[in-house]
Order: structure tokens, then C-alpha cells, then sequence
């Protein structure tokens, strides 16, 4: 199982206004969200995407520093479970596996 922290976002993000009418002036992929009488966009352009997707290449897919703290946590004893944590992880283990077989 893959655990992601969260991505960096870039410090250059520029907010855009939320209108009723749902024009931004901006361009780029737009995403509107309409719920009754609102409505958002956001836009996101295609360099935002692209530095998103480098930062996230250079992440390796296994932080095995962390898997070896693990597992000297577990063979010692010493790595404590949560109820909490566990109910969690069963839960998202069982949601994916129904996501995944539909």
C-alpha cells in the first residue's frame, strides 16, 4: 500500500474570483462547480501542472528510511497501534477494494 504526504503546492498560485456568471479570464482547464444559484471555477494552467508533476517524479515510490524505522519499531516491540489507526486502515483497505472491483 502507497502512502502520499501531502504535494507542495507552488508559492505562485494565483486565486481567482468566484462570479455567478462563472467567468474567470483566465486560461487554461477549468473545472465549474454549480450547486444552486452558485457557481465556482478554478483554474489551473498547463506550467502549474507540469512543475506539479516534476516535484512528484523526484518523490521516490518507497521512503525506505521510513519502511526501516518501521520495521526496528516492529521487531523490537516497540510500534503501537491506535484503535483509531487500525479501524482507519481497514476501512480505506476495504473502500479501495470495492472501488478497484467495480
Amino acid at each position: 500500500m502507497r502512502v502520499d504526504g501531502p504535494l507542495p503546492l507552488p508559492e505562485n498560485t494565483q486565486t481567482t474570483g468566484v462570479t455567478r456568471s462563472g467567468s474567470t479570464g483566465q486560461s487554461g482547464s477549468t473545472v465549474s462547480v454549480n450547486s444552486g444559484a452558485d457557481e465556482a471555477q478554478l483554474t489551473v494552467d498547463g506550467q502549474t501542472i507540469q512543475a506539479l508533476q516534476g516535484s512528484l517524479a523526484q518523490l521516490p515510490e518507497v521512503r525506505q528510511e521510513r519502511v526501516e524505522a518501521l520495521r526496528q519499531a516492529v521487531g523490537s516491540g516497540s510500534y503501537q497501534v491506535s484503535d483509531q489507526q487500525l479501524g482507519d486502515a481497514m476501512g480505506s483497505e476495504l473502500l479501495s477494494a470495492q472501488v478497484g472491483s467495480t
